[in-house]
């Protein structure tokens, strides 16, 4: 198992419960600590003094930056991606992220589970259907080409917070505008997750 439990730093206050669940293989996992991020800058430049572009690594530096901060802001807590030796990379592009969920006064968690189920496809899966998963469709642009990230979201409740707090993970899946909705490749995209999210256990150590 892989173990991505992370703390909660700033204004985030709280620790997410310790947990444990399943990575697909080759993936890595990583928290949102600025040495994290130091950690990555490093790995990135390293590529580009490689490849000859050591000019690029100061915008890619400023970028990574930029998008873990975005994380933070949702009050992620970690996320994950397939390394370069990773099986799932035959079928495309990925990354996994988990947010931390609080209800507001417009807007519950029963709200959101109520939502996914009526109007998105939503389905409990997980020993004892604990785990609510949909999935969205958002059209997007990658290198000025037409594409679509196609989301596969998950939501379970934090224990002891009576459904106000809940952890959701969001797998993004990057592909081209003219892959079908009912393609082998988002079939198995979403089997994966499935399977590994429902894996997931909180831990009483």
């Amino acid at each position: 198992m892989s173990d991505l439990r992370a703390e909660l730093t700033g204004s985030l206050g709280a620790t997410v419960p310790r947990y444990r669940m399943l990575l697909p293989p080759g993936w890595r996992s990583y928290d949102l600590s600025t040495d994290t991020e130091r950690e990555l800058v490093s790995a990135a430049r390293a590529r580009l003094n490689e490849a000859g572009r050591p000019d690029l690594a100061a915008a890619l530096a400023t970028q990574v930056k930029d998008a873990v901060a975005k994380l933070r802001e949702q009050e992620a807590f970690a996320y994950a991606l397939p390394a370069e030796g990773s099986p799932t990379w035959v079928l495309g592009s990925a990354s996994l992220v988990g947010l931390r969920r609080r209800s507001t006064p417009r807007w519950t968690l029963d709200d959101i589970v109520e939502d996914a189920v009526r109007n998105r496809g939503g389905v409990a899966i997980g020993e004892g259907h604990r785990i609510v998963r949909w999935t969205e469709r958002h059209p997007t642009r990658v290198d000025g080409v037409d594409a679509v990230s196609f989301l596969i979201q998950f939501l379970l409740p934090i224990p002891g917070t009576r459904r106000t707090q809940a952890v959701q993970w969001t797998a993004t899946v990057a592909h081209s505008a003219d892959l079908p909705q009912d393609d082998p490749v988002i079939a198995a995209w979403i089997a994966l997750f499935d399977h590994h999210i429902a894996s997931f256990t909180w831990s009483v150590r």
